[in-house]
Formats: structure tokens, C-alpha cells, sequence
């Protein structure tokens, strides 16, 4: 009843806060009727936002801001802080800058040679041609290679909690980096280790299949 009707096919009502998520700016003043006085409690508890995307929780965070600082007469001083607390929310408690910030350009590589070993085969089946770094580029290719679809702006971040000296690239230094720093418990949930190990695992299944019983045809 707070909302209004669209006119389209979906939402039919309600202006959403993030494009690809259902809630509605409709449910922020909900919330606050229901005694929401943060936008911490807001992007976590009333919308659950936080727990399913943080990305798209920093997005709504600014609209979210806004629109409780309208309903509960917030100052500009007010809102700054809001946005402060709440982004620091979202990066510390909530993971969205610890994975990326525990990873330094002085971070050491502590790794056995067999593991080494094992980490550059990995990274040389994004590197195909052997030049020390991987790009998105190289990402995409992989993954359509095993049918796997990912939007572009997804890929620069994944890229982006690694690339240390952020020349859009990752290279083989600061990958091993990673998995070292994941190996000594310093770094957990990276999504580009994550997107690399079952990549490869992908690829390896990727077995000829047999056809001499079939003459030759499929």
C-alpha cells in the first residue's frame, strides 16, 4: 500500500533499490515504522540486502540514506554518519574489504616448491600465452571454454581483490601471493581462487570422447 503501481511487467509496484534485487524504496519507510533508526539495520536485518550481496548493499546505501534521513528528519551531518557506519559495516563485519585489504604488495610467498608447482599449472591455464599475468580477457575465455557466463563489471572486481599494484591485471607473483596468504589462514573466500580451482577442475574433466564404435560420428 506505500507503494506505487509501475506500470511494468515486473516490479508492479515499488522503485527498487538495486535493479537486481526485489526490495523496494517502499520498505525502507516500512522499516522505520517498524522502529528502523539505521541504515546498518536497514541494509542487514529489514531487507537482508547485506547477507546476499554486499556490493549491492554499498550500491542501495546512499538511496537507503536517504530516504530514512527524509522520514526521521537527519541532518547532513547526520546521513555522513550513517553512510560512514554503514560502509564500515559492510567492509569489516561483513567481508567486503577484509579478503582484499589482508593481501599487500609485501605480502611474502610461503609455499612448498610442489605446491608452486601446482599453482602455476593453474595459472597457465588462464595464461595461455605464457605471459606472466592473466586479464579478463583471459578470464572470460576460460570460462566460456567450460560454459560458464559472467558479467564483466562481476570480473574487474574479482580481478581487482587481487591485483595488488592495480594495472587491471593479475600476475603470477601476486596470484602465488594469494594462495599463500590463503594457505596461512591471512585470506579466506577469494573469489578469484575460488573461480581459478573450479575452472581448472572443469577443464580437467573436459575428456575426448570415444568414437570408433560409432564410425566415426556422433
Amino acid at each position: 500500500k506505500m507503494a506505487s503501481v509501475t506500470g511494468k511487467r515486473w516490479p508492479i509496484v515499488g522503485v527498487r533499490l538495486v535493479s537486481e534485487f526485489p526490495y523496494i524504496e517502499a520498505e525502507v519507510k516500512y522499516g522505520i515504522k517498524e522502529y528502523a533508526c539505521t541504515a546498518v539495520d536497514m541494509t542487514s536485518r529489514r531487507t537482508r540486502l547485506a547477507f546476499l550481496n554486499v556490493q549491492a548493499a554499498e550500491e542501495a546505501l546512499p538511496r537507503i540514506v536517504e530516504l530514512m534521513g527524509r522520514e526521521l528528519n537527519w541532518n547532513d551531518s547526520k546521513k555522513e554518519e550513517e553512510l560512514e557506519t554503514a560502509r564500515k559495516f559492510l567492509y569489516y563485519e561483513m567481508g567486503y574489504k577484509s579478503r582484499s585489504e589482508q593481501l599487500t604488495d609485501r605480502s611474502e610467498i610461503s609455499l612448498l616448491p610442489s605446491d608452486i608447482d601446482r599453482y602455476k599449472k593453474r595459472f597457465h591455464k588462464f595464461d595461455a600465452d605464457q605471459k606472466g599475468l592473466i586479464t579478463i580477457v583471459d578470464v572470460q575465455r576460460v570460462l566460456e571454454s567450460i560454459n560458464v557466463q559472467m558479467d564483466e563489471n562481476t570480473l574487474h572486481e574479482i580481478l581487482n581483490e587481487v591485483d595488488l599494484n592495480k594495472n587491471g591485471q593479475v600476475e603470477l607473483n601476486e596470484f602465488l601471493q594469494l594462495m599463500s596468504a590463503i594457505q596461512k589462514g591471512r585470506v579466506s573466500g577469494s573469489r578469484l581462487a575460488i573461480l581459478m580451482k573450479t575452472a581448472e577442475e572443469n577443464l580437467d574433466r573436459r575428456v575426448p570422447i570415444p568414437v570408433d564404435r560409432s564410425c566415426g560420428g556422433l
